[in-house]
């Protein structure tokens, strides 16, 4: 990690923890086969561990996520960003995949074919591409991935919205039921990388060339301080572009700890009403539970909460997941109740 910290400008550091703290990419967990769950908890400890040799799963969309990740956690920086550029390429098709057929995503059995990439994916992406390119001296290739990464954070929040007008139609309740249980999550309103938009905000503000980038700055720092209010780093350094000062004798230091939710299956009994009164339905969905590996260092303050980031799309999937199967379950009780009342004329002779 000492290779990094030399190549980075003194303004620009990042923690030596940094490649001993985890990622959230690795744990995009859905309810999958036994074997599926055996690789990812292996996978999960060879991290934390710092053992980046074996990051597969042996699935062709989730390997290179975890692959790039390691290359960049071992000081591999341009390897790391080969491999994300080479998901980049095909990231678009896969995210539209995903995205008509997104009810697959939290479905049980899920991870049994390929991965589907989340939106979160995507953005993670972009921001250990723009590391790598500032850790082997790319300046000007950073600003390039910066500029991309905000136009694909347009992309993928139309895509979203999208999503969300075709919401299935609430059974009795049952989705404002469950999207209560997740409030807890405090999920964003849209996709979003906190962590992305600040360290943009940090490279137009340390390389800042013209009044355009003065502005950037502003602008960048002013996303992220919507994203995470309160955080007094953010409002500094948005002072400091608002008066375009640059700033000196300053280290940023970015530190990445824990694990995104796990996934597991969960069973919800929901009554509903019928012409024979109340009924209950039984529908296998998913849940999320929070992990608690997460470290705190002492004077840190948190720039990205990847449970809220993950949330914000798995609680749309898992809405609409269980919707589906209670309307599917109830029109088959429907036709099971039609067939009983004209079994008896079909029966006569």
């Amino acid at each position: 990690m000492n290779k990094l910290k030399n190549i980075l400008p003194k303004r620009i550091k990042v923690s030596p923890l940094f490649h001993l703290l985890t990622l959230s990419l690795i744990l995009f967990l859905t309810a999958c086969s036994q074997s599926m769950q055996t690789r990812l908890d292996n996978v999960q400890r060879d991290f934390a561990a710092e053992n980046f040799s074996n990051q597969t799963v042996r699935d062709r969309n989730l390997d290179p996520l975890l692959q790039g990740n390691a290359q960049f956690q071992m000081g591999e920086y341009a390897r790391s960003d080969e491999t994300f550029e080479s998901l980049n390429i095909r990231m678009e098709s896969a995210m539209r995949m995903g995205i008509t057929g997104e009810a697959t995503r939290a479905a049980a059995g899920a991870m049994a074919g390929n991965y589907r990439p989340w939106f979160m994916d995507d953005l993670f992406i972009s921001y250990y591409q723009i590391w790598a390119a500032m850790a082997t001296g790319r300046w000007a290739d950073a600003r390039v991935i910066i500029n991309q990464s905000y136009a694909k954070q347009q992309r993928l929040s139309a895509e979203y919205r999208r999503l969300l007008d075709r919401r299935e139609r609430d059974m009795a309740g049952l989705g404002a039921h469950m999207r209560g249980e997740n409030a807890m999550w405090e999920p964003f309103a849209d996709i979003m990388n906190p962590a992305l938009t600040y360290l943009a905000g940090i490279y137009f503000l340390n390389f800042a060339r013209s009044s355009a980038d003065w502005d950037n700055a502003q602008i960048y720092f002013t996303r992220a301080d919507g994203m995470v209010p309160g955080n007094s780093k953010i409002r500094r350094d948005l002072e400091l572009a608002r008066t375009r000062t640059r700033p000196e004798n300053t280290t940023w230091i970015f530190i990445e700890s824990g694990f995104a939710p796990r996934i597991y299956e969960r069973r919800i009994d929901w009554p509903f009403a019928t012409v024979d009164g109340m009924r209950m339905l039984s529908i296998a969905t998913q849940g999320a539970r929070r992990m608690t590996t997460a470290r705190h260092v002492d004077g840190t303050e948190l720039v990205a909460d990847v449970n809220r980031m993950f949330m914000t799309e798995f609680n749309e999937y898992s809405v609409n997941e269980a919707l589906r199967a209670a309307a599917s379950a109830i029109t088959q009780l429907q036709m099971q109740r039609i067939a009983a009342d004209q079994s008896p004329l079909l029966g006569v002779a």
